[in-house]
């Protein structure tokens, strides 16, 4: 993972999300509406005080008025600008994480399923703090100092010249700064990633370590890669305020030098008192808005470096709109897809048709490409060849998310995280009842206490068990498609008759994949390639 300029990463992330458009065209709204309230309360501060200081019976009500609400608009601003933004961040969150997750499932993660679990946690709240942060910070220190150079330059054009050659040295310090920042980012989002991988396999191994008594020398590891990312962020964190002091510096000096000059030429007449109290107030709003988006970088390190990692996996493709799909249960056409693929029985195309309301067999041998149909059907794997249609729309065309709602899969190895079988069956969906589960598993032949402690992935079950309890699941979720690879695997006669019946009783589009003898209204052999009647 290579940290990277912030306009490109900004540009990567706009093209990836259209949200942040939506964020980047509010900060800059808002910048304006701030810029233009600092000039005029320049302009009238330094009006109403020449004019007192040359004419003491001068009225100045309405440069007052002006600059009073000059102040309020700018304070209104300001407290708007990080609260609308980060309204705006949340919705990219949301889509960067459920795009993450998308590629997770049909590609794998990053180095670890602990890396993987920091990107997707960690590293996507921060992309949240970098757009509703940083990204308004950067577009004001690049629209603000523009204006208030001009202004400078046609109020004071050798003022504006003394300002400008500041602002140019600016980006010199900051860009040699931020080479040495990019190196500490990238290094303590490595040792990030390290620390997460290290302790969860730490903790997983943690018996086997202590069986064989090198436990010590394990945790003893995890405390040098603890210290390490300690290390590297202290060293950010130098970084940090070496460039934000060389910032201050430098302003600090501009500023002066250009109260000196305006000091000398006030001395000999040659410029009038508002003009140098205009110039000498705006000078030092010039450099604020670079000070604090380099703050700002700092602070949003995290998000600048999971942004590229995210971005790296996810691709810069904006979503398109797609097609809604069927809300009825569907029928599914399959046009020459290809299900081949590495370490795979050569195997032809695939063609045939799954009937809306009623079962289809997908069958042939181990490793012919069943799952890999299954997983084409339901979206979590690309159709490298062919078509899949769904009610007369190409799958590429529907909307995946909501597609993917309407379906319940289960796969040869479903996982099942919870602690009792009630958090199993519920998976934080609320609106199931009790009620609603005891049915569904008393039609199984489960009997299973809701509140029984399970253990981890329900290993106190027996692994039929543990099937039809997945089984359940995916009925409890009453989809209107039902994808089922080897339900029947490790269960008995009994449980296996069960559970046909319990597949056969449904009224949705039902898919099940399997190389056992399975009754259907409609057989695909993937070996022999299309449909008939069973």
């Amino acid at each position: 993972m290579t940290a990277e300029r912030p306009s490109a990463l900004l540009k990567r992330l706009m093209r990836a999300s259209p949200l942040v458009r939506r964020a980047l065209g509010v900060s800059l709204v808002l910048g304006l509406m701030t810029t233009a309230a600092i000039l005029v309360q320049a302009a009238t501060v330094a009006t109403a005080l020449g004019a007192v200081f040359y004419h003491h019976d001068a009225r100045i009500g309405v440069d007052v008025t002006w600059f009073v609400v000059a102040t309020g608009l700018r304070a209104l601003c300001v407290a708007l600008s990080e609260p609308v933004t980060a309204r705006i961040a949340a919705p990219v969150r949301r889509d960067l994480r459920a795009r993450l997750l998308r590629h997770v499932l049909t590609s794998g993660g990053v180095e670890s399923v602990d890396a993987t679990v920091q990107l997707a946690t960690k590293g996507v709240d921060a992309i949240e703090a970098y757009v509703a942060n940083y990204v308004p910070s950067l577009v004001l220190a690049t629209l603000a100092p523009a204006v208030l150079l001009a202004y400078l330059a046609a109020r004071d054009p050798l003022s504006g010249l003394i300002v400008a050659i500041s602002v140019i040295l600016l980006p010199v310090f900051m860009i040699l700064l931020g080479l040495e920042a990019k190196s500490k980012m990238e290094e303590r989002w490595r040792d990030q990633q390290r620390l997460a991988g290290y302790f969860g396999d730490v903790v997983r191994g943690m018996g086997v370590l202590k069986a064989h008594n090198r436990s010590s020398q394990d945790v003893a590891q995890l405390d040098d890669i603890g210290q390490a990312l300690g290390r590297t962020t202290m060293s950010t964190l130098k970084v940090a305020f070496l460039s934000s002091f060389a910032l201050e510096l430098l302003s600090s000096l501009a500023t002066a030098l250009v109260a000196l000059v305006l000091g000398i030429r006030l001395l000999d007449g040659s410029l009038h008192l508002s003009v140098a109290l205009a110039v000498l107030l705006v000078t030092p709003e010039v450099f604020l808005p670079l000070r604090r988006s380099a703050a700002q970088y700092h602070g949003s390190a995290d998000g600048i470096a999971a942004a590229s990692a995210v971005l790296d996996l996810v691709g810069t493709t904006s979503v398109a709109r797609r097609r809604s799909p069927p809300s009825t249960p569907p029928t599914i056409f399959l046009r020459d897809v290809d299900v081949a693929g590495e370490g795979r029985l050569a195997t032809p195309p695939v063609t045939g048709v799954i009937v809306a309301g009623e079962l289809t067999v997908i069958r042939g041998a181990s490793g012919s490409g069943k799952t890999t149909l299954l997983r084409s059907i339901i979206g979590l794997r690309p159709v490298p060849a062919g078509a899949i249609v769904i009610d007369g729309v190409d799958l590429n065309e529907l909307d995946v998310t909501l597609w993917q709602s309407s379906i319940a899969y289960l796969p040869q190895d479903p996982r099942l995280p919870g602690a009792t079988a009630r958090d199993v069956l519920a998976m934080g969906d609320e609106s199931i009842s009790d009620h609603d589960m005891r049915e569904v598993l008393t039609s199984l032949d489960l009997r299973v206490d809701l509140d029984a402690d399970l253990g981890e992935n329900a290993n106190a079950l027996s692994a039929g068990q543990r099937r039809r309890l997945a089984l359940a699941r995916c009925l409890l979720r009453r989809p209107l498609l039902l994808v089922l690879d080897e339900p029947t695997a490790h269960l008995d006669d009994v449980s296996e008759q069960l559970v046909a019946r319990a597949i056969h009783s449904l009224t949705m589009t039902r898919i099940v994949a399997t190389h056992r003898a399975f009754e259907a209204h409609h057989v695909i052999d993937v070996a022999s390639v299309g449909s008939r009647r069973a």
